[in-house]
């Protein structure tokens, strides 16, 4: 018996030991805002790359009210320079060409590869009909 529970908690500690190698994203205070009028924000569709959180920001507009905007971080290896862009083959796509991982660009949510949490998202937010706030 007492075999049988060593066998069962070496079993454990090595299915739960394995690295996974996705990250948890260090939180970086995110509050900027852009005239959308002086960007490809202006149209829809159009996405933009700033500078600030861990890796960069991806903001993309959807319709005529509606941003997502995504730490360009990838959870999977961030820490060794991985981040996301657009996609050159499908622009509704935020890739990582260093780890493969693909990810929808409406939910930042992993489609393929080797990321499995989502990429870190930020409130995006039109304060009037010029200017848009990212935030978090």
């Amino acid at each position: 018996m007492k075999k049988r529970f060593l066998l069962t908690g070496i079993f454990c500690l090595i299915l739960f030991s394995c690295n996974h190698n996705n990250q948890v994203i260090p939180y970086a205070r995110v509050n900027f805002s852009v005239n959308t009028t002086s960007t490809n924000l202006i149209h829809v569709g159009g996405y933009e790359y700033f500078t600030g959180g861990v890796s960069g920001i991806f903001v993309y507009r959807s319709d005529i009210q509606t941003f997502y905007a995504y730490d360009r971080a990838c959870p999977y290896d961030w820490e060794n320079g991985g981040r996301v862009e657009i996609d050159t083959n499908n622009n509704f796509i935020l890739i990582d060409y260093k780890c493969g991982s693909k990810f929808n660009i409406l939910d930042g949510y992993p489609l393929s590869g080797k990321a499995e949490e989502p990429l870190q998202e930020y409130n995006a937010q039109m304060i009037d009909d010029i200017y848009l706030r990212v935030y978090n």
